[in-house]
Order: C-alpha cells, then structure tokens, then sequence
C-alpha cells in the first residue's frame, strides 16, 4: 500500500500534468481561433473595399459593366471591364484603376462609410465588433507597420492603402472563446476538485488502515493486562497456597478489584462511544445540584485509585447549592472521562482541581490539572475521533483516542462548548460552558 507521502506527492503530479495539458489544449484552441479571427476580418476589408468602391461608381458619371472571361461580343472599352483575360484573375488591377477613375472625377475613399460597413461586416462574421482603428496611409507607412501580424491592409492605388489596426486583439480572442475558456476552467476545478477529494479519501483510508492495526493492538494489550493480572491472583487464591498468609491474600483480592474495575472501565468507554456513532445523543435534561453530583464523581475516583498514582482532587462550587440543567448520566461520563485522562496523562503526583459556578445564564464547570500539558499542535486536533496526543509514545498510557471525541459531542448536545488551555510540561484545563436558564 501507498505511504500517505506517496499518495500526495502522486496526487500532486497528477495534477500538475493536467494543467500542463490544459495549457497547450487552450494555447493551441488560441492560435486556431486567432487564425480564424485574422482570415475573417481581412477577407471582410478586402469585401468593404470593394463594395465601397462601386457605391462611388454608382454616385458617378461612370459607367462600368463588369463582366467574367472573354467575349466575343463588341464591348465598348471604355464602358466595359473584363475581370479575366486568358484565364488569369485581374480583378485587383481592375480594383485599382476604377480607384484611380474615381480619385480623378473626385470620389475618393470615404473612411466614415468604409468603417461603417467593415464594423457590419465583422458583426455579421464574428457575431461581434472586434476593437480595431482605420486610416489611410502611403506605401512607405506600410512597409514600415508591414510586421504586425495584427494590422491588415487592403490596396486603394499604388501609393495608398486603407491599414486597419486590432487594437485588442487578445481581448477580442478571448472575447470569441468565452465560452472554451469557461468550460476549460471549470473542467480544471472539477478535475482538481475531485483529485483532491479522492487524495482525502485516500489519505483517510489510510489512516483508518492504520487505526484499526493500532487498535487492535491497543484493544488486545487493554484487555489482556487485567485479565492476566485477575488470572494469576485468582489462581493464587484457588491454590490454597495463601490460606495462612492473610496479608498476601488480601494484596491478590486488591489485584483482582482493581483489575476488574480497570476492565469495566475500558469496555464501558468502548461501549459508550459505539453508542455515540451509531445514535444521535439527546440529552434528557434534569435539575442537578452540583456540589453533590462533581463530589461523588471525584470520590469515586479517590476510592478506586486503580492507578496507584498519588492523586489529589480538589473541588470548589460556587456556590455550594448551585443546580445545573443536565443530563446526569452523560455528564457524569464527560467528567468521569476527563479526570482519568488527567490521571492517565501525567507523572506518579497528580493534582487535579474541579471549579464550578455560574458565569452570564451558562453553567461554567473546569477541570484542571498538572499534568503533561499539550502543544499547540495537538490541540488542534485533540477532539478528533482516534486522534492522542505526542506525549504517549514509548509510556505505556492506554487509551483509543475516542474519549475526548466522545465528551465533545455530549458537550455539542447540551448545546454547550468546551475549550482547552494548555502548555507542555504545564498541565491542561477543560472549560465547559453550557446553558443554565
């Protein structure tokens, strides 16, 4: 199986080669639409011209009869105009002096007209006006502008040319492929889009493969060290071989409590987070007083110290009869969940303090301890299903990761919120603030 870094950097280059392809697809749809776009508005000048040219014949006392290859028929020369001659086009010397016939009886190119009927040309081609500027100019302006590809000219006599300039060529190009680059854009982001959920799926896959081989390992340590512990103590005890030695008896009975105690807790913790996933939790609200429901949490936990670590827990409610609008037996799981995470994550002295009073219509409760504290980078994190924290690698600290994921989402159902100040190697505190009117 890929590593969750290999999935990334192949993602990434997948990626990278779709814009890439997308680059010469949109470069190459651009060169082709600019072709097209050059051809059409040059072959509209070159029809403009010479519309235009016999508009003038038209106003004129000229009288012109243009007709296609030879004929045998008398044509009055100079009433008649023949556009081929032994197969050979000559209708652009033709062009040329019918403009000079015009110049001479003073009808001269009208650039007003001649721009009128380009921009209704282009209009009619393109199916809109690209920006362009139009003038006439002389033969040794031309050769001078002759290199942009963007400036077209159509020839009037030998030493004067209409020059049409694209002003905004670029524009006008993406003008003609809106659509091609709306549809390329959106492929992009739908394709980028779904590369990168298919890379979170991936990546949570992964995880999750991961998860379950280091809960399973976590699962079967948890469950084996007290069934081991109650094993050997109950089979010394069916031994016989303590019936004399009360002392010893009495040390292999605590072994088997506390181990019991340690097994029903992992498997009710297990228990309550299933539940958690499997159903919505709906809190079923009751008046609590406070000072008596967080002493007898913290006294169950002074009395079944199965730990063995030297733990202290204070508590202070303010005031002493304040009553909290909870559900008792979800709380008493978040605060049951939060004071042995305190004992679990921290050295042999443990001092863990619980505050409780009301702050602004909310029930403000805090548990605060001594602990191993966290870093700003696992705080982020800290209430993410299957998420510990650093400090746990190499102690031997059981747990899933699932608890404080848990304790949030009661929190959540209480319509509450839950925030954590911490340092490392200063200890945690858990405040939770829920609604109290």
């Amino acid at each position: 199986m890929f590593s969750a870094k290999s999935i990334r950097i192949i993602s990434l280059l997948g990626l990278i080669l779709l814009l890439v392809l997308q680059y010469f697809w949109f470069r190459n749809s651009y060169t082709l639409l600019e072709l097209d776009i050059l051809e059409k508005c040059e072959k509209s000048l070159d029809e403009v011209s010479e519309k235009h040219m016999f508009e003038r014949v038209k106003n004129s006392p000229l009288k012109l009869k243009v007709h296609d290859g030879d004929s045998s028929d008398d044509q009055d020369e100079q009433t008649s105009i023949r556009k081929t001659t032994n197969g050979i086009n000559q209708s652009n010397d033709i062009n040329i002096n019918i403009q000079k016939i015009l110049i001479f009886l003073k009808k001269p190119t009208s650039l007003p007209r001649l721009d009128t009927l380009y921009a209704e040309s282009l209009k009619k081609k393109l199916g809109f006006v690209p920006s362009y500027s139009m003038q006439l100019v002389s033969d040794s302006i031309k050769v001078a502008h002759e290199n942009n590809k963007y400036t077209l000219y159509n020839k009037i006599v030998d030493d004067q040319y209409v020059e049409v300039v694209l002003t905004a060529p670029l524009r006008s190009i993406l003008r003609e492929a809106q659509y091609i680059v709306i549809v390329s854009l959106l492929l992009v982001v739908m394709i980028g889009v779904i590369l990168v959920l298919q890379l979170k799926s991936m990546l949570r896959e992964n995880h999750f493969v991961s998860f379950i081989k280091d809960y399973t390992h976590a699962l079967t340590h948890e469950l084996k060290t007290p069934i081991s512990g109650i094993f050997m103590s109950s089979s010394m005890l069916a031994s016989g071989k303590l019936e004399d030695k009360p002392e010893s008896r009495q040390l292999h009975y605590t072994i088997c409590k506390d181990q019991s105690s340690k097994l029903l807790k992992t498997v009710e913790r297990i228990l309550l987070v299933a539940k958690a996933e499997h159903a919505a939790i709906v809190p079923s609200i009751e008046s609590i007083e406070m000072s008596s429901f967080i002493e007898k949490t913290a006294d169950a936990f002074r009395k079944n110290n199965y730990r063995q670590k030297n733990l202290t827990i204070t508590t202070q409610i303010d005031p002493i009869s304040l009553v909290g609008l909870l559900d008792p037996v979800l709380m008493e799981n978040v605060l049951s969940n939060l004071i042995d995470n305190a004992i679990k994550y921290s050295n042999e002295q443990i001092n863990i303090h619980i505050e409780c009073h009301q702050e602004k219509g909310k029930l403000r409760l805090s548990i605060k301890d001594n602990g191993f504290g966290m870093s700003e980078k696992e705080l982020k994190h800290i209430f993410m299903k299957f998420e510990r924290g650093d400090k746990v690698e190499g102690k031997g600290i059981d747990g899933f990761g699932i608890g404080l994921n848990y304790v949030h989402k009661v929190i959540k159902a209480h319509k509450g919120s839950i925030n954590v100040l911490s340092q490392e190697g200063q200890g945690s505190e858990f405040i939770i603030e829920i609604p109290n009117k």
